[in-house]
């Protein structure tokens, strides 16, 4: 892979992180379980229920989703500074009462081995990972607002329309679950910490 591309896509680790709970107990119910469901929900209401959304829905939705990205990215990227540069000892202790692992590649031993994160390291990989999937959003809605879909994708349009709705659902939930984990973990863990 080009080392441009691995520095760019590196925001993406967070999504690698392991630890030794099961699937169901872990930070996966909040990337896909919880999202998948509200966004599949969303979908066959859309589908089936189609008066009772506006005509403009999905270009409501995207607007409104680009507004609340304007909005948060800039939180998550003031959290993500703090948490990086605050002097507190215990921040850069192992986390308690879960294990976060990284797969990570050792030069000197010439393969793969598991760190485990500290509880900065694991914040500020959430954070990051929050900031530069918002990034990505408000990038891609500025460029695609410019774009005639219905002539680019002829018969393709319906078809499409269900899957950005379901992108886009999938992506509120997404974004929004791991804010609020984001959140609460923050005063779970960080506040948890015992002062010097």
């Amino acid at each position: 892979m080009l080392w441009w591309l691995r520095e760019l896509l590196a925001c993406f680790r967070f999504l690698s992180i392991t630890g030794h709970d099961s699937f169901w107990r872990s930070k996966r119910v909040y990337e896909l379980v919880l999202p998948a469901s509200f966004a599949t929900l969303g979908l066959v209401l859309f589908e089936l229920q189609h008066a009772l959304f506006a005509d403009d829905f999905l270009s409501k939705l995207s607007g409104s989703l680009f507004q609340f990205m304007v909005f948060v990215v800039p939180f998550h990227l003031a959290a993500l500074a703090a948490v990086a540069t605050f002097a507190r000892g215990g921040l850069d202790e192992q986390l308690k009462g879960v294990a976060a692992q990284l797969k990570v590649w050792s030069n000197a031993d010439n393969s793969f081995s598991f760190q485990t994160l500290t509880l900065r390291q694991y914040t500020c990989l959430l954070f990051g990972y929050l900031c530069s999937i918002g990034i990505a959003f408000i990038l891609v809605y500025v460029i695609s607002t410019g774009i005639n879909f219905a002539l680019l994708l002829g018969s393709w349009s319906d078809r499409i329309t269900s899957i950005t709705v379901f992108a886009l659902l999938f992506f509120l939930a997404h974004y929004g679950t791991l804010s609020i984990y984001a959140i609460t973990f923050l005063f779970d863990k960080v506040n948890g910490i015992d002062p010097p």
